[in-house]
């Protein structure tokens, strides 16, 4: 019974702990955005970001999109996407660490002029990656940032988050 009771806490934990995983990182990603200025032919459609992978990081975005409703002047719409393949016209793909990338997936979507890259796989900014997800020495959530890869994606990235980045390439 003890045992039992054991298993049943640890689950409950663990499945709490996955809930709150992606809490901060909609916050982030909405925050990147006023950061970064996209090619002005996409001023006039819908801000789209597609969310890849994980379904807890799809939920708590639309709760970022419920509250907030717009980015930068722009009506916020969120999308799930299973896989990079399903990924249609985006501002923003934000690619799970629960999604395996392709290198050949990765760089195709690099291609895509005023698409705002971010993943969280090690070593992706270092890959071509527009933003990482990391985790600090500190167990924060931070980021790396690969601004010549978003300059090359015709984004202009602010000094400001720049400098925010716990590492650049």
């Amino acid at each position: 019974m003890k045992k039992l009771l054991l298993i049943c806490f640890l689950l409950s934990f663990a499945s709490l702990s996955f809930a709150q995983e992606y809490k901060y990182h909609p916050i982030f990603i909405y925050n990147f955005s006023k950061y970064i200025e996209w090619p002005p032919d996409n001023a006039s459609k819908d801000f789209v970001i597609s969310v890849v992978g994980n379904n807890t990081a799809y939920r708590e975005m639309l709760g970022i999109m419920e509250k907030k409703k717009t980015i930068k002047n722009r009506n916020l719409v969120v999308k799930k996407c299973a896989n990079l393949t399903e990924v249609e016209q985006s501002d923003v793909v934000f690619v799970t660490k629960y999604e395996k990338v392709e290198e050949n997936e990765l760089t195709a979507m690099l291609h895509n002029k005023g698409t705002l890259l971010i993943t969280e796989h090690d070593n992706m900014a270092a890959n071509g990656s527009h933003i990482n997800f990391i985790i600090t020495d500190d167990s924060k959530i931070g980021f790396e940032l690969n601004s010549g890869s978003a300059e090359s994606a015709g984004l202009k990235v602010s000094s400001s988050l720049a400098g925010l980045a716990k590492k650049t390439y």
